[in-house]
């Protein structure tokens, strides 16, 4: 089996960097256009289902990669962002200036600390490794796309490979980037591409 990772096109929160969460926003222009190219790029993979977050942003990237197969998106609040609470909507500049210490211990240690109300990570790992593994479940040997977010993907990353949480704020992962992972014969994950752009150069 393959897991074609896809982070969501570039949002108008992106832009503004104000932290999304589970806010529905939605994708800038240039975000439509990079769920095009990113379309394009796995036009000639056998995808045999995409999955997506129920956010708006995450959607709309799946449907424009679905439409290339002929396949529905099926969506699931599993694979949402993590939850950042009362940090939501706000720039960071905005959350530097309401919270300066507690933003400042989160960058230091995000698995200790966190937005008032918000998500731990080790919840997020653990509702999108369910969600990934009833996937699987679904789809034993086939190729899926799942588009997600930042969160997401990290999240899966540190399930799959047995990674630390503080492993998060040192991955790169771009809008409408690519990460790959294969499950071999003794059901190890093997980590094949990470956050791949070249389709959108």
């Amino acid at each position: 089996m393959r897991l074609i990772f896809v982070r969501h096109g570039q949002t108008i929160y992106n832009v503004e960097l104000r932290y999304q969460g589970h806010t529905d926003s939605e994708l800038s222009e240039l975000g439509r256009q990079q769920a095009i190219k990113v379309a394009e790029r796995l036009r000639d993979e056998d995808v045999a289902a995409v999955y997506s977050s129920d956010l708006r942003r995450a959607g709309e990237t799946a449907e424009i990669i679905a439409r290339f197969h002929g396949l529905p998106v099926e969506a699931d609040d599993l694979l949402r962002e993590c939850a950042f609470g009362d940090w939501e909507g706000l720039t960071v500049a905005e959350i530097r200036d309401a919270y300066p210490e507690l933003y400042q211990s989160y960058l230091e240690d995000s698995v200790k600390h966190r937005a008032p109300n918000g998500e731990r990570l080790e919840s997020l790992v653990q509702r999108v490794g369910e969600a990934v593994d009833r996937i699987v479940g679904r789809h034993p040997d086939d190729i899926v796309v799942i588009v997600g977010h930042g969160g997401t993907i990290h999240a899966f990353i540190c399930h799959a490979l047995g990674a630390s949480l503080y492993s998060f704020r040192k991955i790169r992962l771009d809008n409408c980037s690519v990460t790959v992972f294969s499950l071999d014969a003794d059901g190890r994950w093997l980590l094949e591409a990470l956050n791949d752009t070249c389709h959108l150069e």
